[in-house]
């Protein structure tokens, strides 16, 4: 069975599909039962990297917040190091 190709294109692929699926999933959120503000904010943050919209919101909003995106950070640190194996 082969594997996956692991590039760069390929990361950024699902990176973008993953954020724009938590945009809409957030959406529909927020007229249903859920946890829409933050699945969307979680699409936001996925996507930053690549789009300079989302990059302008993410930093306004870490700059409004910066006790909450601090929290972020470390937690992202800490899955980041707990899945990846060298």
């Amino acid at each position: 069975m082969k594997r996956l190709l692991w590039n760069r294109h390929t990361r950024l692929l699902l990176k973008h599909a993953a954020g724009w699926f938590c945009l809409v999933a957030g959406a529909v959120m927020l007229v249903t039962p859920g946890q829409g503000l933050l699945t969307m904010l979680l699409g936001v943050y996925l996507l930053a990297d690549e789009i300079p919209f989302f990059a302008r919101l993410k930093a306004r909003l870490q700059q409004r917040f910066p006790r909450a995106t601090d929290y972020i950070h470390r937690k992202g640190g800490e899955i980041r190091a707990r899945f990846h194996h060298r």
